[in-house]
């Protein structure tokens, strides 16, 4: 497993400058001071990467006033670099399969990744309750953040990042390309089925919050998952996410180990 999954991150970084520049780049500036010449700076390399890139730089900078757009007009709980982190993952991927999101909010982060699939001649298949949180035991109500100064999270109650599902797509179809994407209602543990996810998953991006929602995903979507495809979770900054995740057996019912 480690071994599978060092060689993907290699090949990854091999085909794009941005992911080694910007890995460098962070290392060197990581105060929280840094994160809008970060987002500058990752904005004028994801552009020039298209020098070297079948999406060229023309395409590049049209995407990226999009993505802007979209931070402006849709409320998003990714940042900037988020999306066009996503973006350059996805254009030096070369594995079968579609794009997977869970959790998606007002449909923000949705439109950008639609726009990509678009690009590349994939599918996206967003999959949310579409009524916010659910209500979880007293246990996930919070949840230590390792990298902000509050510690923390408190609100983890029902309803939060709520948006309905109209409302979702009509963001889709206005800032992004609804005609590639299938929104799935429902919570993770009954939504992420054979007959719902695809045959094969290229990428798959989980911002779901919860850690109980964050194993329910993994379980459900790693073991479909391309060989040499990606698996991103916005949420391992959290103690109990990380603990579900690293949990032993966890990964012997995936058939290997922790890393």
């Amino acid at each position: 497993m480690k071994s599978m999954i060092k060689q993907s991150i290699l090949k990854i970084v091999k085909r794009s400058t941005l992911v080694k520049n910007l890995a460098a780049f962070i290392a060197n500036n990581s105060s929280q001071t840094d994160i809008k010449d970060t987002y500058r700076y990752l904005r004028e390399r994801f552009i020039k990467n298209g020098q070297n890139n079948a999406i060229d730089k023309s395409l590049r900078e049209n995407l990226v006033a999009k993505f802007e757009q979209i931070d402006q007009e849709i409320p998003i709980a990714t940042t900037p670099t988020d999306g066009l982190f996503l973006a350059e993952m996805l254009f030096n991927l070369q594995v079968d399969g579609d794009i997977v999101e869970c959790g998606c909010y007002a449909g923000g982060s949705s439109a950008k990744l639609s726009l990509v699939a678009k690009l590349l001649n994939r599918k996206l298949f967003v999959f949310d309750s579409f009524e916010g949180l659910p209500a979880v035991e007293q246990y996930y109500l919070k949840d230590q953040h390792l990298r902000r100064s509050d510690n923390w999270m408190t609100d983890w109650t029902k309803g939060r990042y709520a948006a309905r599902i109209d409302e979702v797509h009509a963001n889709i179809e206005r800032y992004g390309d609804s005609s590639i994407c299938s929104l799935t209602k429902g919570w993770f543990n009954e939504t992420l089925t054979p007959d719902k996810l695809p045959d094969q998953i290229a990428l798959a991006f989980t911002d779901v919050d919860l850690a109980n929602s964050a194993r329910d995903c993994f379980t459900a979507i790693w073991p479909i998952l391309s060989d040499m495809g990606i698996y991103v979770t916005h949420d391992t900054a959290y103690i109990k996410v990380l603990q579900e995740l690293y949990n032993p057996i966890l990964w012997q019912k995936q058939g290997s180990s922790a890393l």
